[in-house]
C-alpha cells in the first residue's frame, strides 16, 4: 500500500538522519531539518538563528513538509485500519509495526478525553504525534478539523521550540556554554513533563468509543 510505503520511507529518512547529524550539523543544517524536525533539532536551530547562520523562514520551510506529511499520513492509515485498531488486532507486518494498535488506543482515550484539542497541546510537548495521528483517523474525527488542529499545532511547536533556541543563543553570548546546557536541558525536560501530564491527566477519564 502507498501509504505504509510513505509512511515506512519517512521513518527511513528520519534515522537516517542520526548517524549523518554531525556532518549535517556542521555543513548543511537545513538538511538535517529536513529530514527530522524534531524538537532537539529545532532546538539547535534556533541557537543557530541567534548566532546568524541560519534565518527563520528558511527553518519554517525545512521544517513543515516532513513535520506536517509525514504525521498526516498517519491519520489516512488510521482510517484505512479503523477496524483492526478499534478490535485491538495486532496488524501484520510493517503495518503492525508502524501501527501499534494498543499505543494507538491509548492516543484514543486522550482523544476522547479532551477532544481536538489534545491534537494541538500534543504538538507543543514531547509526544508521538504520529500514534495520535492514526487514533484521529481510527476515531473518524472530521478530516478537516484534525488538519486545522496539528497544522496550527505544527506551526506552534515549531515557533515554541526555535524561539526557545534563540533566547539560549543569547545566553551563551553572555554567559557562556554551561548555561545553555542546563537551559536547554530545562526546556527539552519541561516539554517531557508537558507530555506525561498530558497522558495522566487523561487516564481517569471514561473509556473511549475506539477501545472496542
Amino acid at each position: 500500500m502507498a501509504l505504509l510505503a510513505a509512511a515506512a520511507f519517512r521513518g527511513g529518512l528520519s534515522l537516517l538522519a542520526i548517524p549523518l547529524a554531525p556532518a549535517l550539523y556542521k555543513e548543511h543544517f537545513l538538511g538535517l531539518i529536513l529530514l527530522r524536525p524534531t524538537k532537539e533539532v529545532l532546538l539547535a536551530a534556533g541557537f543557530q538563528i541567534r548566532l546568524g547562520h541560519l534565518n527563520v523562514l528558511e527553518v519554517y520551510l525545512a521544517a513543515l513538509p516532513m513535520s506536517l506529511l509525514g504525521t498526516w499520513i498517519f491519520f489516512w492509515l488510521g482510517r484505512e485500519f479503523s477496524d483492526e485498531i478499534k478490535n485491538c488486532d495486532e496488524l501484520p507486518g510493517i503495518a503492525g509495526r508502524l501501527l501499534p494498535a494498543k499505543r494507538i488506543q491509548q492516543s484514543c482515550r486522550l482523544l476522547e478525553h479532551k477532544g481536538t484539542k489534545i491534537v494541538f497541546l500534543g504538538r507543543l510537548a514531547v509526544f508521538p504525534s504520529s500514534l495520535m495521528a492514526a487514533a484521529a483517523g481510527a476515531s473518524e474525527m472530521d478530516q478537516r478539523s484534525f488538519l486545522l488542529a496539528d497544522g496550527v499545532g505544527a506551526l506552534a511547536a515549531i515557533t515554541e521550540v526555535v524561539v526557545a533556541g534563540f533566547v539560549l543563543g543569547e545566553a551563551y553570548e553572555r554567559a557562556g556554554i554551561w548555561l545553555t546546557v542546563v537551559g536547554s536541558a530545562i526546556a527539552v525536560g519541561l516539554l517531557v513533563a508537558f507530555g506525561r501530564w498530558l497522558k495522566q491527566d487523561a487516564e481517569e477519564g471514561p473509556e473511549p468509543a475506539c477501545a472496542g
